[in-house]
């Protein structure tokens, strides 16, 4: 046992020495964004409207959900506000499923996972905004989709670099603790040639497989990718990856309930299928291209 707790320790430290830079540097750059960039992403959106040009809007709104720093309790008021501005829900809904998927930190995070995998992510997150939106123009514009009467703009305080960035390390540290602890548990203990058999011999299973544990298990994205690191090195497939990576943030069960509020019954499913049946069908694409 002291033996297995000496293996451990070393892996523990081990991992985080590989990681920690990414993570400082993904909140760093989330911090700058978040002050120095996020009116100028509101005022952005805000000047979007329907015409000619209709999938460029949609692209650039998906866009500067990407660019948007905020985490999904920030993003529902943005949106909210929005809203009350008269952006049609086409935008807001390529906006608002783009950030779920991905911000700036989770990026720059992301990319402890290697090149292609992370462009992979960022790539995925803007066609899941993008075809969102697109569907929603084509089959939901007479429809009322988002209930904003429960969020009434709030005042936020003077931002400041330092203080953001701190925040962020309050909030993610813990995450990313665990997600380097159960990584550096399932290092010592879980065999690579299982981690092969369930997500990369049979890729359909697999990928059906990681987007349905992503759901209980995804809490926050900067946790799982010490996770995802060690799946993709015992043999997960790039689709498997993606799935868990898009169906993960999407489900996330700590987002569900204001996702629920926002949306209502009849459209919370909606968005959960799109989201769960997106994550799939990107999966087997990013299987079928590699």
């Amino acid at each position: 046992m002291p033996s297995d707790l000496l293996l451990l320790l070393y892996g523990f430290i081990t991992l985080l020495i590989q990681i920690a830079p990414w993570w400082l540097a993904g909140l760093l750059a989330g911090s700058l964004i978040s002050v120095y960039l996020s009116d100028r992403i509101v005022s952005s959106v805000t000047v979007l409207r329907q015409g000619q040009f209709g999938l460029i809007t949609l692209t650039g709104a998906a866009l500067l959900g990407i660019a948007s720093p905020l985490c999904l309790f920030g993003t529902i008021p943005l949106v909210a506000a929005l809203g009350r501005k008269g952006v049609p829900q086409d935008i807001l809904v390529a906006f608002m499923i783009s950030s779920i998927m991905l911000n700036p930190n989770l990026l720059i995070f992301s990319f402890v996972l290697g090149v292609p995998l992370a462009l992979a992510r960022f790539t995925v997150s803007l066609a899941a905004g993008v075809l969102a939106g697109l569907l929603t123009r084509l089959f939901l514009s007479r429809q009322q989709l988002f209930r904003f009467d429960q969020f009434e703009p709030a005042q936020q305080k003077k931002k400041t670099l330092w203080r953001d960035f701190g925040k962020g390390l309050r909030i993610t540290a813990p995450y990313l603790a665990l997600g380097i602890l159960l990584t550096a548990l399932f290092d010592l203990y879980v065999p690579a040639s299982l981690v092969g058999r369930l997500f990369g011999a049979n890729k359909g299973l697999g990928i059906l497989l990681a987007a349905s544990l992503s759901i209980p298990t995804y809490v926050c994205g900067g946790g799982t990718v010490p996770l995802l690191s060690s799946w993709l090195e015992a043999g997960m497939s790039m689709g498997s990856a993606i799935a868990f990576m898009v169906a993960g943030p999407a489900t996330k069960l700590t987002n569900l309930g204001a996702v629920k509020i926002v949306l209502g019954l009849r459209h919370f499913i909606l968005y959960l299928s799109y989201c769960l049946f997106f994550a799939i069908l990107a999966g087997f694409l990013a299987d079928w291209i590699a």
